[in-house]
C-alpha cells in the first residue's frame, strides 16, 4: 500500500527506491517532499515518488524514539 491516501506532512515513511526512512514535509505540486528523520537541512530534502512511499509511523508517535 502506498502513503498517498494514509500518510500526512510529519509523518515517518520509507522511500523505498532509495532505502531511506524519512520525515513528510511537504506536498508539492503532488510530489511528497522528504528529510531525515534526524540531523537534517533545508539541502537536505528529496522529492519521492507517492509510489515508493510506504508509512512507517504516525505524527506524534514517533519523535520521541
Amino acid at each position: 500500500m502506498t502513503a498517498e491516501h494514509c500518510a500526512g506532512v510529519g509523518d515517518l515513511v520509507r522511500d523505498t527506491e532509495r532505502s531511506r526512512v524519512g520525515v513528510l514535509t511537504d506536498v508539492r505540486g503532488g510530489t511528497p517532499i522528504l528529510r531525515p528523520q534526524y540531523g537534517c537541512g533545508l539541502d537536505d530534502q528529496w522529492p519521492a515518488q507517492w509510489a515508493t512511499v510506504e508509512l512507517v509511523a504516525r505524527r506524534g508517535t514517533w519523535e520521541s524514539e
